[in-house]
């Protein structure tokens, strides 16, 4: 006969419950079982990504990932060569023959435009900007990186502006990201100048027409080692990033979701698809992430490449030095994701929880 547990109910009733050793064995598998799916839950692995826009987007430069408008068919993104001082800004529309040929955005210039970011309803276009400007009030110009914005009207952009000090905390102000609400996310050195660059993610709320001071984002389990490259959720219930490492050591760059948790968000979960186990020996990796209009894709720009089969066909050799020609050659190009997985695996999370919590 199976060995019996007998476990006491509280408040001192007279009954006994009785439980098999068998029906134990199975209840702790079922609890595994639970836990090994709510850990499948928690790290799903997406499928492979795409090049986007092969030859005309992801070009043979270095190609930033690219910031949509709201009908999906307008996008701007950046460019350079082999110095990111001659970045520029452009844009390009979607026709019934794909993607146009991308041209200046007529905001652009002269000095190095990087990292265009637009607000949900497309009014705003918040981007990073290089140019000589003073220290400080009778100090010589030297070359700064802030934030700049311009802002749609009827007859087309504004005039670049500066946005205020308030917001430009740093001479390297980069990746910025705009939420439904108007607060902006970004990145710059959380170090003291002459230590070794560390980044850290930033929020700026706009409240009444104007940004209040920014504050460094804060994580649950801890703080972060290095973070940059937001991209923030519309309604910010989530947001991706890059990172080198969380925590030491530092190495390749990898994109990472949090999803928020309150005041601090919630612990940074790494974003897994298949084939993320790619070594790029610059350390560069996967990082610029950008949303979807409809908040179902992934952008986000890598110097990652096709993979080169030994035993390749004539055929297909001819097909990879096309591909090298047009722009598989090692530059940074833009690939994209299905994003739907990633939250409806958030979504199950938060129905399995009570669940759990309440066997």
């Amino acid at each position: 006969m199976p060995r019996k547990f007998t476990i006491q109910r509280p408040l001192c009733l007279a009954v006994i419950s009785v439980m098999t050793a068998a029906a134990f064995a199975q209840s702790v598998v079922s609890n595994q079982a639970s836990s090994m799916a709510a850990t499948a839950i928690e790290n799903p692995t997406l499928p492979a990504p795409t090049i986007f826009a092969p030859g005309v987007i992801s070009g043979p430069g270095n190609d930033g990932t690219p910031t949509f408008s709201r009908d999906g068919r307008t996008l701007y993104f950046y460019r350079y060569g082999t110095s990111p001082n001659s970045a520029v800004i452009l844009e390009s529309h979607h026709t019934a023959g794909g993607w146009s040929k991308p041209v200046a955005a007529p905001f652009s210039g002269p000095g190095s435009d990087r990292q265009p970011a637009l607000s949900p309803d497309g009014r705003t276009l918040v981007y990073a900007s290089r140019r000589l400007l003073p220290a400080g009030p009778g100090e010589p110009l030297r070359p700064v990186t802030h934030l700049w914005r311009v802002i749609r009207m009827a007859s087309g952009w504004s005039a670049p502006e500066r946005l205020p000090d308030t917001v430009n905390i740093s001479e390297r102000m980069h990746n910025p990201s705009l939420a439904a609400n108007g607060d902006l996310y970004f990145t710059c050195p959380t170090n003291q100048p002459g230590q070794e660059l560390v980044w850290g993610l930033y929020r700026a709320a706009y409240r009444n027409g104007q940004y209040d001071l920014p504050q460094q984002l804060a994580f649950s389990g801890g703080d972060l080692l290095d973070a940059d490259d937001p991209a923030i959720a519309p309604d910010q219930s989530y947001l991706i990033f890059g990172s080198h490492g969380l925590r030491a050591p530092l190495g390749q760059e990898h994109l990472f979701i949090a999803f928020r948790a309150g005041t601090p968000w919630g612990p940074p979960i790494q974003i897994h698809y298949e084939g993320d186990d790619w070594i790029d020996h610059g350390g560069n990796g996967d990082g610029e992430p950008q949303l979807s209009p409809d908040g179902k894709t992934l952008y986000f720009d890598s110097s990652r490449s096709v993979p080169i089969a030994p035993d390749r066909s004539r055929s297909q050799f001819l097909a990879d030095v096309e591909r090298l020609n047009t722009w598989d050659n090692g530059s940074s190009n833009v690939w994209s994701l299905p994003l739907k997985p990633l939250l409806d695996a958030a979504r199950q999370r938060r129905e399995v929880k009570p669940t759990d919590a309440k066997k």
